[in-house]
């Protein structure tokens, strides 16, 4: 399992909502569309949060972000964003 973490900070608490709701109606569902297992998304503080998408591997997840590069772009020119990523090594739930 492949994950991918964008940490985003927005201007504003205003803007923050209006990012949240838009990874939610819209990026997400097209990311799931090409490939990915599942995203969710996480408050860290009043204007940003921690975005999390898992891809079953590596050579899925690089093959999104080559598709979605443009949106990525424009995304960025409005919030700080920085992108990590990593195989999953374990996960545990309850």
């Amino acid at each position: 399992m492949w994950i991918r973490f964008v940490e985003i900070k927005s201007p504003s608490k205003m803007q923050f909502e209006m990012t949240a709701s838009y990874f939610k109606t819209e990026w997400s569902p097209k990311v799931l569309a090409l490939g990915a297992v599942s995203t969710e998304f996480v408050r860290l503080s009043e204007n940003s949060g921690m975005y999390v998408i898992c891809y079953p591997d590596e050579a899925t997840a690089k093959d999104v972000f080559m598709k979605i590069k443009s949106d990525v772009e424009e995304h960025s020119a409005q919030n700080k964003t920085t992108i990590r990523e990593g195989e999953r090594i374990f996960k545990l739930e309850a």
